[in-house]
C-alpha cells in the first residue's frame, strides 16, 4: 500500500529540465515543470537580499548523470499541473560521491526536491505502477511513507547567517 501511494505521488511529481525545448504545452498534465528563471523573471531580483544556499547531496551511487535541484518558494505550488520551482541547478555527476548545489535565493520558507537523473533524460523516470526508478530526495531529508509530502513536511527557513542555509539531503532509492 505505501509504495502505491508513493507512486500515485511521483505521477504527479516529475521534474523537467528546459534543457529539452519543450513547448509549455506539449508538457503532460500533472508533471512538475524546472525552470531556470524565479517565476519567470530574473532568477535573482534586484530588490531582495539573496543568501547563499548550499546543498549537499549523498548517497550518489553512480558516477553517471547529473543531480536536478529544485528550490520551491512558500506559496508556489509543489505539486500538480501548475508546481514549478522558483530556482533550479543542475549539477553534472562525475564521481559516485556527495555533491554540491549552490543557488543564491531571497530569504523565505522553501523546499527543495533533488534527483538523480542517471541517464541524463530531463525527467525523473518511473516504472510502470509509477514509483521512481531513479534516486530521489527532500529538504527535511523527508520520505514520503502513505502521502505525498505537503510543504510543511519539507519546509526549511532561508534567512541571513541560518543553518537551515546549508542543507544535506540524502537520496532514496
Amino acid at each position: 500500500m505505501q509504495n502505491l501511494l508513493v507512486s500515485l505521488f511521483f505521477l504527479l511529481f516529475s521534474i523537467q529540465s528546459t534543457a529539452h525545448k519543450m513547448p509549455r504545452n506539449a508538457i503532460a498534465n500533472y508533471k512538475l515543470v524546472v525552470s531556470n528563471h524565479l517565476h519567470g523573471e530574473s532568477n535573482q531580483p534586484p530588490s531582495e537580499n539573496i543568501i547563499s544556499v548550499s546543498v549537499d547531496v549523498s548517497n550518489i551511487t553512480q558516477a553517471k548523470g547529473s543531480l536536478r535541484v529544485g528550490f520551491f518558494r512558500e506559496g508556489n505550488p509543489f505539486t500538480g499541473p501548475k508546481a514549478k520551482p522558483d530556482v533550479f541547478k543542475v549539477v553534472p555527476i562525475t564521481a559516485a560521491t556527495t555533491q554540491q548545489a549552490v543557488v543564491g535565493l531571497p530569504a523565505g520558507r522553501y523546499v527543495i526536491a533533488v534527483y538523480h537523473d542517471l541517464n541524463d533524460n530531463g525527467k525523473l523516470d518511473k516504472n510502470m505502477v509509477g514509483y521512481p526508478k531513479e534516486p530521489f530526495g527532500f529538504s527535511k531529508n523527508f520520505r514520503p511513507i502513505l502521502s505525498a509530502p505537503s510543504f510543511e513536511d519539507c519546509a526549511i527557513e532561508i534567512k541571513e547567517n541560518s543553518p537551515q542555509n546549508r542543507q544535506k539531503i540524502k537520496l532514496i532509492d
